[in-house]
């Protein structure tokens, strides 16, 4: 047996599990892992002017450039590529067909997409990050911070923003597809459409995307579907049988309605509710309690999806560290490799010694030699097999283990 066909194998194996860079096998991966992950950052939207906030903008662009992995489009450049396309720089953009749109003509793999609004003594803000290759929203954040009292009133959100520019990461990222459950819309019932209102509904569809359980109606084809069936939402009152009525007629499987409400001079008083509209189930309702400061209904809002998500219908397994899990394969990958190198060589071995056993059986000089040597030679290639079998198990294995980390 030619020693090469068992040395050829492994130290080509050997070159990919522990000494990539000297290998070509895999060179569209290497140049992957170096490579820069194009970001696109829309202008946060204020929902309390309801235009694009140019400043803050422009605040996160040159945050995330802090960061290397990240190849963020500038302004300027984004500016002239919505010229050519006819789109108009200033259009709000704060939903994930703008922003998938907008990705696609800029060429960018992921897009930044969001609102800042500036209320009483708080900021509030929402982000989405689009995966404009698999279409769909990968990594989603809620919050809000006080203003401070002395100084920059935004110094504590430029803080904020800045630590979620440290942990949005592309390795952090995880862009693959996930089963949803249906088509979502959520519906703003208050009365009057309020930068409070407003900014409920966009906090709502924001702590929806970061589930990646649904996929969410836009607002405009939502708008349009409620015109087309004469909907007003202001005086739509939403009991079981309405909301399953509505969602009917919209074609949908869930949805969530928001209303804001003044509660008679004692402030504000919030009102969410999940249905499923195809299993015909109201799956929660919060009735907040009333309440003059308005932060409290924020985490009223926080609560409610915090807890829902948490449940054990909506537990999804997923592996919460990427490179962790791809460390044990190439691990798995490398023992099965040594196991089916030991089991080659000792084939290998094994054979030789079946050769020389056989040779001496050749050369037996009695009836007796020549059955105890030929007992020896059966044995010796009997264990040759066993050996070898156990080598090919094991470079399956190593196959395996290989494919599951790349």
């Amino acid at each position: 047996m030619d020693r090469l066909f068992w040395s050829g194998p492994w130290l080509v194996l050997f070159c990919i599990l522990f000494h990539p860079e000297l290998c070509h096998a895999f060179p569209d991966k290497q140049k992957l892992e170096h490579e820069e992950r194009v970001l696109a950052i829309m202008d946060p939207i204020d929902l309390q002017t309801q235009h694009a906030d140019l400043a803050w903008g422009e605040f996160l662009r040159k945050n995330f450039q802090l960061n290397l992995k990240w190849k963020v489009i500038s302004h300027d450049t984004m500016l002239a590529k919505f010229k050519d396309y006819k789109i108009d720089p200033k259009f709000p953009c704060h939903e994930f067909q703008c922003a998938f749109d907008a990705g696609n003509v800029l060429g960018a793999e992921f897009v930044l997409f969001g609102s800042i609004t500036n209320l009483d003594d708080i900021y509030a803000f929402t982000f989405n990050l689009v995966h404009v290759p698999t279409s769909q929203v990968v990594w989603s954040k809620v919050g809000d911070v006080r203003k401070r009292q002395s100084g920059t009133p935004a110094s504590a959100l430029e803080s904020t923003l800045a630590q979620m520019r440290e942990n949005l990461v592309p390795e952090s990222v995880r862009t693959g597809r996930r089963e949803k459950r249906g088509l979502l819309s959520v519906l703003d019932l208050s009365a009057a459409a309020s930068t409070p209102s407003r900014m409920m509904a966009e906090r709502v569809a924001t702590h929806l995307y970061a589930s990646r359980s649904y996929d969410l109606m836009g607002k405009k084809e939502m708008e349009e579907l409620l015109l087309a069936l004469g909907i007003n939402k202001g005086g739509f009152n939403p009991t079981d049988s309405s909301i399953f009525w509505l969602g009917g007629k919209m074609d949908i499987t869930h949805l969530v309605y928001s209303r804001l409400l003044n509660d008679k001079g004692a402030g504000l008083k919030l009102q969410l509710a999940l249905y499923d509209v195809t299993a015909k189930k109201k799956v929660r309702e919060w009735p907040a309690k009333s309440t003059e400061d308005f932060r409290k209904l924020l985490e009223f809002e926080d609560k409610f999806f915090a807890s829902l998500f948490k449940s054990t219908e909506y537990e999804i397994t997923v592996n919460s560290n990427p490179a962790t899990a791809r460390h044990w394969s190439m691990a798995g990958a490398g023992i099965s490799l040594t196991m089916s190198a030991i089991f080659g060589f000792l084939a290998f071995e094994s054979n030789l010694d079946a050769e020389n056993e056989f040779n001496n059986f050749q050369n037996a000089r009695s009836r007796e030699s020549a059955k105890e040597l030929q007992a020896k030679v059966l044995d010796k290639e009997k264990n040759t097999m066993v050996m070898g079998l156990l080598s090919g198990l094991s470079l399956v294995g190593t196959g395996g283990f290989l494919i599951f980390s790349f």
